[in-house]
């Protein structure tokens, strides 16, 4: 036993030395500065979730504010602040019309992690919850449309995903954005569910069983698995595994030449949320890639859709990228990201619970933020030089 307790302190030992050594090195890394106006409405979780993987690159890479501070996921952003959860106080944090013009000049980049917004069931879960869901805050709204036409006029870059179209955008707004970045929304997003049973944790909401029923008058898939395609019109469409797929679950491919420059991997599975968008003459790096049946091919072409599609859109003409899928819902467990190598650190402690999604951070989209961010950098130094 005295051995077994001598093997576990030295073991012990070992980690907190190599802990130290991993923070030092960490700490003696060069700061960088880059200011970047990170937005987030959709903030209904205390380690805002939506953004908070975006704020680990920024620390893990030491890139900081310009009061050489590091980025805090809970503060340095804009959107929704959740202040007392059990109270159901919150408070917004939004810009102004007459600020657009001075933000656009002073911030070095925009990122528009979630736009979609908080709900008032999502928010009032006590003893005021509502009858019905209204949205207590969300959708792209005009002033957010300003700056990123601002920054993207003064050639500033701008990052934006998944849910920048979708209600509760209004119809204007979305057609503005899509015109300034010259791609093309089609209304259709969908998700990987590993179990159509409503009632299982990872099941979807019942409401989309409901819908289904309401326009198909068919039975719910209640045991299969697949993807759910929801259009923002209320439309509902299933592709069942074995029926309608081959592979349940979306993959992400990307092209030689863009794995040579951002160093991801060529092909990962994504299980969150997608769209569909037409990505006009603008360059494609990644695209998703659904493994259908010749009946699920049908059910696509049926509403105007295609098994590839863009993941990941470069603007041609403007100096943005746009990731057509909830891209930074990843779990990033904030305390590796001060440390050197915390990267793997971060990946050995989430890859059991959530292989697939810990496997998309590290290889995908760790990758692509850091080049995008680093390509940023080198601009901003040869500019000041």
């Amino acid at each position: 036993m005295k051995r077994l307790f001598r093997i576990l302190g030295a073991i012990i030992i070992i980690v907190i030395f190599l802990l130290i050594g991993m923070k030092t090195i960490w700490l003696f890394k060069g700061k960088k500065v880059i200011n970047a106006y990170i937005l987030d409405k959709t903030v209904t979780r205390i380690d805002r979730p939506e953004h908070k993987s975006f704020s680990w690159i920024l620390n893990n890479n030491k890139y900081v504010l310009p009061n050489k501070k590091n980025y805090s996921h809970k503060a340095d952003y804009y959107g929704f602040f959740p202040i007392n959860f059990k109270d159901e106080i919150f408070d917004l944090k939004s810009i102004r019309i007459n600020e657009v013009e001075e933000y656009a000049s002073n911030y070095d980049m925009l990122f528009y992690a979630d736009c979609y917004g908080v709900y008032s069931f999502e928010w009032y879960k006590g003893s005021s919850k509502p009858i019905r869901s209204q949205k207590v805050y969300g959708g792209l709204n005009q002033n957010d449309y300003l700056l990123l036409k601002e920054m993207l006029d003064k050639g500033k870059l701008a990052i934006a995903e998944y849910n920048m179209f979708s209600t509760p955008t209004n119809a204007l707004v979305r057609t503005k954005t899509e015109e300034l970045l010259e791609i093309n929304w089609s209304g259709w997003t969908g998700k990987y569910f590993s179990t159509f049973d409503v009632s299982a944790k990872n099941g979807p909401p019942s409401w989309m069983q409901n819908l289904y029923g309401s326009q198909h008058l068919g039975v719910w898939p209640n045991k299969g698995s697949g993807i759910i395609l929801i259009n923002n019109d209320g439309l509902i469409e299933l592709l069942e595994l074995e029926n309608h797929l081959n592979s349940p679950i979306p993959i992400i491919e990307t092209n030689p030449e863009s794995i040579e420059r951002f160093n991801v991997s060529q092909s990962v599975v994504f299980e969150d949320w997608f769209e569909f968008i037409d990505s006009g003459n603008n360059l494609i790096h990644s695209n998703f890639t659904l493994d259908v049946t010749p009946k699920g091919k049908e059910i696509l072409t049926k509403i105007g859709l295609t098994e590839v599609f863009p993941a990941v859109i470069e603007g041609t003409d403007l100096n943005y990228f746009y990731f057509c899928g909830n891209f930074s819902d990843n779990p990033a467990k904030m305390w590796t990201a001060k440390l050197a190598g915390g990267k793997w650190l971060n990946h050995f402690f989430n890859r059991f619970s959530n292989t697939n999604r810990a496997r998309f951070f590290s290889e995908y989209y760790t990758p692509l933020i850091e080049r995008i961010l680093f390509e940023k950098h080198e601009k901003l130094m040869n500019t000041q030089e």
